[in-house]
């Protein structure tokens, strides 16, 4: 039951209330749908126009049993309120087939009885290929029950995915799943593929979605303040620590996810300290003398090549298997061509809104934009596109419009490689350079330092490269 425990009168007028309400009303990007007590509508914003497609004359003053009879949209959410006096939220379909994430509030009044229910309305409707590419009526055992309103929860996170590809499917079944699990998981991939994206859905998914996401990048942080930020530090445990001490990140994240980006350039002193920490979920603070018991769960994302790094003794094997529980590798931009158009389209559309624009990509930049190999990823697409918005002139970017690097003499040059072998390509050129530092270091273990890898590391490479190559 809602009570009023103060009251704002002796700030804000009757006309005050009603223009801050109108306004909410007005703009508020969310439906809001009002009906009393008997389940007759009584306010309706524009966003729910938009959402449910109809005009607010057409249910004004109407009780939302008969818009259900006659189809505007099921179930009705408001009627359920009244019904069981409590909050319920659940997912209604419009007569246009849209799916809409509904929250209806019961209003009481001083003696408890209900007055009013506000409803909430979302769409997304965006998720709903995502929902039937995870199968969610092959996966409704009590440990992993998976609907559509869990999938709602992180309707924010999905309205930013394009999943087109086999690829990205796997991904995302992967990462549904995972986030039901309360283990640690480990995010693989290329810069900019969205590796943080899936980390935040992962948390918006999991039961610890109401508490904090923190988050850090490793790799852009010295690693003499690593520790500080994230196990917090007492008052004065260094120069230039903080006379109050600090909480760190994992104590910010009590309860909630942590999240820790680029794991691989953790120097060996601080992996120590979050294998502890993975062992016993205690934590001591710089200059503490003090453990603190932490509930955090560890996400953790790289680019690099963990196994390697392993063998090379610069990332230690123990807390690679501690972090490697549920391993998840997001495929590159390349490997996932089917979503490059989408992808772009979902960016134009972001930058329009922003910018106030209308541009579209012609069909000859859409077949362009294809056939690049985007070593940037995600990150580079979006880039692109923004680009093209704000220094393209008139509504239609042309193929003209690109970057030179996007050139037809470019793109057929790609094709050419294509229609070689295009891994065989690449391997070729690697043993080709592998081969030439091998002749002019004269070892493979000279060569091996050279590249900064070990020789064992080398040789594998050497063994698994095709053609062989017969190295002296």
């Amino acid at each position: 039951m809602f009570k009023k425990k103060f009251s704002l009168h002796d700030r804000l007028n009757a006309n005050d209330f009603e223009l801050i309400f109108e306004s909410i009303m007005k703009h508020s990007k969310d439906g809001l749908f009002v009906v009393d007590s008997k389940g007759m509508v009584v306010m309706v914003n524009h966003a729910t126009e938009e959402m449910f497609d109809f005009k607010s004359s057409q249910v004004l003053g109407r009780n939302v049993k008969d818009l259900v009879d006659e189809g505007f949209y099921e179930p009705s959410v408001s009627a359920l309120v009244i019904k069981q006096k409590k909050a319920i939220s659940l997912i209604q379909t419009t007569r246009t087939r849209k799916k809409i994430l509904s929250t209806g509030i019961p209003i009481f009044n001083d003696h408890g009885k209900v007055l009013f229910v506000l409803v909430n309305d979302r769409d997304i409707s965006h998720i709903n290929q995502l929902a039937q590419t995870l199968h969610i009526e092959d996966i409704q055992e009590e440990s992993l029950r998976i609907d559509f309103s869990d999938l709602g929860l992180a309707a924010n996170h999905f309205e930013s995915m394009v999943i087109r590809s086999p690829a990205m499917e796997k991904v995302i079944r992967t990462a549904v799943r995972a986030a039901k699990y309360d283990v640690p998981l480990l995010i693989t991939g290329k810069s900019g593929v969205g590796k943080t994206l899936i980390a935040k859905l992962i948390h918006q998914l999991s039961n610890r979605r109401h508490f904090p996401f923190a988050d850090l990048n490793c790799g852009a942080i010295t690693a003499s303040l690593i520790e500080s930020e994230l196990f917090g530090h007492e008052s004065g445990a260094f120069t230039g620590a903080s006379q109050k001490g600090k909480k760190g990140l994992f104590e910010i994240a009590d309860k909630g996810t942590l999240f820790l980006d680029e794991i691989g350039e953790i120097p060996l002193p601080s992996q120590a300290k979050l294998l502890k920490f993975l062992e016993s979920m205690e934590l001591m603070r710089v200059g503490g003398v003090k453990p603190i018991k932490i509930n955090t769960r560890i996400i953790v994302a790289t680019n690099r090549n963990l196994e390697q790094m392993v063998e090379e003794r610069t990332f230690r094997s123990d807390l690679y298997f501690r972090l490697n529980v549920v391993p998840l590798e997001i495929p590159a931009l390349s490997e996932r061509k089917e979503e490059i158009v989408p992808l772009a389209a979902f960016f134009l559309n972001q930058f329009n809104k922003k910018f106030k624009t209308c541009k579209i990509l012609s069909k000859q930049a859409q077949n362009l934009i294809c056939e690049y190999a985007f070593p940037g990823n995600v990150r580079e697409l979006e880039n692109l596109i923004k680009r093209l918005i704000t220094m393209t002139e008139g509504d239609i970017i042309e193929a003209e419009h690109l970057p030179s690097i996007f050139s037809r003499k470019n793109i057929l040059r790609t094709d050419s490689i294509k229609k070689e072998n295009y891994k065989e390509t690449i391997n070729t050129f690697e043993l080709k350079t592998i081969n030439e530092l091998i002749k002019k270091y004269g070892s493979q273990r000279k060569a091996a330092k050279m590249m900064g890898i070990s020789q064992s590391t080398l040789s594998r490479k050497l063994k698994n490269l095709l053609p062989p190559l017969i190295v002296h």
